[in-house]
Order: C-alpha cells, then sequence, then structure tokens
C-alpha cells in the first residue's frame, strides 16, 4: 500500500464545472440582468465573486489536515442550529420564503451552511458510536437531531433542502451500519411524512396534481417547467447557439438560479447537457472512490456525505428542470448563480481533496 497524491482529476473537473457554469450564468441571465438590475453583469460579476471566494476555501480547505474537523465538528453544528433557528426570527424574506439573513449588505442562507456542518456533526458522532448505532436510544437521538433539522428548515419553507438534508444524514447513517429494518422503516416513515408535509400544504399539493398534467397548469404552477421544456425541446441535438436563447429573455423567471439547466440544453442542445451530466459523473466517481478509500471511519463519513449532498442536488436539479419530480427550487452545482451555495460547494471539495491526499491506494492490477 502507498498513499495516494491530491486528486487533480476532481480538482480540474470541479474547474471546468466552475468556468462553464460562469459562462453560463451570464448567457442565462443577460436580459433578466438588464431587466430588474440595469446591469447586463450584475449576476456575472456577483457570482465571479463568490466563486474567487469559493476557490480561496478550496485551496486553503485542501491543504488544511481533514483530521481538523472533529474539533469543530460540534462548535459548526451548534452554529448550524442557530443560525436555522436565526433566520426564522430575524431572516430577510425574499419571494414569500424566509431563508436569508443580511450581513453588511450581503445576504447567505444558512441552510447551505448547515448542509457541511451538519456532514462534520455526523460524521464526528458516528464515528464515536457506531459500534452502538443500531441501539434504540442512540439511534433515537439521531432521528430526533433529523426531525429537528428537517422542520426547522421546513418553517423557512425549503422543502428541497430538506429533503436533501435528510437524505444526505440517511445515508451517512446507512454507511454507519444502520441495519436494513431501520433503513426500511425509516424509508417508509420518510415517505408518510413527506406526504402530510406535501397535503397539509395547498401550494405543495398544487406542484404535485400538476407535475401529474404539467400542461393543464401551464399558466400556472407549471408555468417554469414547461418553459423549460420548451427550451430544451427548442435546443434539440446541438442547440440554437450560446446566447441564442429565447426561453431566458424573461419567460423563466430567474433563468441563472434553478432552471439554469434550460439555457443549457436550449443553447448547447442535448450534447450539452449530456455532456454537462457526464462531468457530474466523473465528479461524483473521484468522490466516492475517495470515499471508498479514506483511511478511517471520519473521513469515510465525511466524503460520503459531501458526495452524497452533491449528487441528489445534481439529481434533483436535472430531474425538475426535464419534469421527471414535481418542480422544487434547488441549484444545479458549480452551475446555477448562488453565493452561499458555490462557495460552501467549493469548500467542500477542498475537503475532498485533502481527504484524497490521505487515501489508501490499493496496488491491484486492475485498480486504476
Amino acid at each position: 500500500m502507498k498513499q495516494n497524491k491530491m486528486d487533480y482529476p476532481l480538482l480540474v473537473v470541479t474547474l471546468i464545472l466552475v468556468s462553464f457554469g460562469l459562462l453560463m450564468v451570464f448567457s442565462s441571465s443577460y436580459y433578466y440582468a438588464i431587466d430588474k438590475m440595469q446591469n447586463k453583469l450584475h449576476f456575472f460579476t456577483s457570482d465571479l465573486n463568490w466563486i474567487v471566494l469559493g476557490v480561496f476555501a478550496m485551496l486553503v480547505a485542501s491543504a488544511v489536515d481533514y483530521k481538523i474537523y472533529r474539533k469543530v465538528a460540534i462548535p459548526l453544528f451548534v452554529v448550524s442550529m442557530f443560525l436555522l433557528v436565526y433566520v426564522l426570527f430575524k431572516g430577510t424574506v425574499v419571494n414569500d420564503a424566509r431563508r436569508w439573513i443580511t450581513i453588511a449588505g450581503q445576504r447567505f442562507q444558512p441552510a447551505e451552511v448547515a448542509k457541511i456542518g451538519l456532514i462534520m456533526f455526523f460524521a464526528f458522532s458516528l464515528e464515536k458510536n457506531y459500534t452502538n448505532l443500531n441501539k434504540p436510544k442512540i439511534l433515537a437521538v439521531y432521528v430526533a437531531i433529523i426531525g429537528a433539522v428537517v422542520l426547522l428548515v421546513m418553517k423557512q419553507p425549503n422543502m428541497s433542502t430538506a429533503v436533501i438534508l435528510a437524505g444526505v444524514m440517511a445515508v451517512m447513517l446507512f454507511v454507519a451500519g444502520l441495519r436494513w429494518i431501520y433503513v426500511i422503516s425509516f424509508a417508509v416513515a420518510g415517505g408518510a411524512v413527506g406526504w402530510l408535509l406535501v397535503h397539509n400544504a395547498p401550494y405543495r399539493l398544487n406542484r404535485m396534481i400538476a407535475f401529474l398534467d404539467p400542461f393543464k397548469y401551464k399558466n400556472d404552477e407549471s408555468w417554469q417547467v414547461i418553459q423549460s421544456l420548451y427550451a430544451l425541446g427548442t435546443g434539440g441535438i446541438f442547440g440554437v447557439g450560446l446566447g441564442m436563447s429565447t426561453q431566458n429573455k424573461l419567460y423563466i423567471p430567474e433563468p441563472q438560479n434553478d432552471f439554469i439547466l434550460a439555457t443549457v440544453g436550449e443553447e448547447l442542445g442535448l450534447i450539452g447537457t449530456v455532456g454537462l451530466l457526464i462531468l457530474f459523473l466523473i465528479l461524483l466517481y473521484r468522490c466516492v472512490k475517495i470515499a471508498m478509500n479514506a483511511p478511517d471511519i471520519f473521513s469515510t463519513l465525511l466524503a460520503t456525505g459531501i458526495s452524497t449532498m452533491l449528487g441528489l442536488q445534481i439529481l434533483m436539479n436535472y430531474a425538475v428542470a426535464t419534469s421527471s419530480m414535481p418542480a422544487t427550487g434547488v441549484t444545479l452545482p458549480f452551475i446555477s448563480y448562488g453565493g452561499t451555495s458555490i462557495s460552501i460547494l467549493l469548500g467542500s471539495i477542498g475537503i475532498m481533496l485533502n481527504i484524497s491526499k490521505a487515501t489508501i491506494k490499493r496496488t491491484h492490477k486492475n485498480d486504476d
């Protein structure tokens, strides 16, 4: 056995995705920025600033020994929970949702901070308790934490992030050794809770109904989804050309955000969306490989949490943009505009790069 060097393929594919994302943010937001901000470069320059900050965070995280996160896991978890509570009382309201905290004129989403905070805490805690994980008293604590986090995020309201957080924590529990009987029980319970949350919120129920027949509600709940489908259909195989999209010219609200894949599909066609998906699959493959070869339980779970977070966001964004699941707001990692999100994601990749330097390379003939 010998130690790996830093996972350079992961670094390269991340930088390619970020660069492509910056280009698509400019292309998708051009007309919207002129209409709303009277500045065609508003979203481009803002995104660039956050990317610079994120790249700096990635470089720092890649240099910091991942073991130090054991020491900050509990404080970061406490801070994350505090921010999730604080935003409900003092947060900034945008589009009827209280998801942001404004400091010195800059907004950030506590839920994005909570993602990495909870991943670190679960990695640290599960390493301590993995031999006793299936004891009811221990498991009940983790279930209570998941329930509290989901409840706080749902109150913003932000169902997509709640689903992602619950999914990440559930996968980490499974990897840590959760018995199948509990996995199945949690899946059934999660489905039941999810249905209750949808059924008791009229706007969520309307989205579910609209998903079943989107064109029937094309002027209401399905407006964004239908415009996205028009964009993807118009793009065909090769696309209409970079900057030539029609649907992002004020048809899709805030096209640089959750539905940026529609612009990719219209301008670059099926080749563009599939090519982007291949890059994401390479990214996830490198992340999963790091998790599988991580040197200890903490780093394995930390890498698993980050990989799951990325995978769920990619899956959900593609599914929503193609009307394969009910519409919900989730950004496409490294591609969509979003300051807090891209900074946290790049910092998370930095953690993965640091873990990759400590992973054990197994020298088998079939090993790549």
